[in-house]
């Protein structure tokens, strides 16, 4: 028996590790290191309609359990991921999940039609992006404009449709124009704006000056937002995201509300990783005579006294 099954819009998946988006790419150099097919899902690297060069560098800083980064969604265009790598993502036996971005409604229809007939599973379209000037995290700022872009793509497309948040102080909101315009989840949170300082010379590392946060330090804010969304929206999928490192970190996303659990940074840093957090996941379930669905959303019983 598996334990770590899952099931999302009547789709079996195998466990509910993904890889977010970014991190590793579209796969190709992960695929020497470890075997794909192990894990429930995997999320490419945004892709934009057209090509995108990105940041200037310096646009990566390390950090303790963590890093910033200012990477500014470079990636090579719709056209290029589509003869050259969907074909690729498609032979892996996972959840294939395509992360868009784009700077407004036509951009993204756009790209959905484009590839929507290839084997791949879900959209997520990357809303919180805080690395560009135009799109990303900007469309967040036009209700409008956020409304068109939702209700746009969720109409060029049966598959479902995430849309990925940042921690959000209107996070609700947000979420509730998503639903109301034909968002079939959310994946919470994308990194944090934040910002390093030279102490000799006195100047911001990052070329752009502020980069995403991701890492470890990130967690208590993706529990946060996770749990307050799974308590206003009882039954909407959620991946979450945002500093697991561990299989303990992943049980407590899990425990907040979220039904796929993304692995991101820490897979820069050992990309073994979501294979140990598989297995120790397993191990903890086993040891409570439990499966994941049985702890998702657990925090929200109403109970003070509950026992796993």
């Amino acid at each position: 028996m598996n334990l770590l099954e899952t099931n999302l819009f009547n789709k079996k998946i195998k466990n509910p590790f993904i890889i977010a988006s970014g991190p590793c790419g579209n796969f190709e150099e992960l695929s020497e290191i470890i075997d794909i097919n192990n894990l429930g899902g995997i999320t490419t690297k945004t892709i934009t309609k057209e090509p995108k060069i990105g940041n200037k560098a310096p646009r990566i800083v390390n950090l303790n359990d963590g890093l910033l980064n200012s990477i500014g969604l470079e990636n090579k265009g719709i056209d290029y991921f589509i003869e050259n790598e969907i074909k690729r993502i498609e032979d892996y036996n996972t959840l294939k999940i395509i992360s868009i971005g784009g700077y407004n409604e036509y951009d993204f229809e756009y790209m959905i039609e484009k590839i929507d007939d290839y084997d791949i599973d879900f959209y997520e379209l990357n809303l919180s992006c805080p690395n560009v000037n135009k799109g990303g995290a900007t469309l967040l700022n036009d209700k409008k404009l956020l409304s068109k872009v939702i209700e746009r793509s969720c109409n060029s497309t049966d598959k479902p449709i995430f849309l990925k948040f940042g921690y959000e102080s209107n996070l609700e909101e947000l979420v509730k124009i998503g639903v109301y315009n034909g968002a079939s989840g959310v994946t919470l949170i994308n990194t944090l704006k934040g910002m390093k300082i030279d102490i000799n010379t006195g100047k911001p590392i990052l070329k752009m000056k502020t980069g995403g946060v991701s890492g470890s330090f990130i967690k208590p804010m993706a529990v946060h937002c996770i749990y307050k969304i799974r308590e206003k929206f009882p039954y909407l999928p959620i991946i979450g995201m945002g500093g697991v490192f561990n299989h303990e970190d992943a049980i407590e996303l899990a425990m907040a509300g979220a039904n796929l659990i993304g692995v991101g940074t820490a897979m820069m840093m050992d990309p073994e990783i979501v294979n140990k957090i598989i297995k120790n996941t397993a191990f903890y379930l086993s040891s409570k005579n439990k499966n994941f669905e049985d702890i998702v959303s657990k925090s929200h019983e109403r109970t003070d006294n509950y026992v796993l």
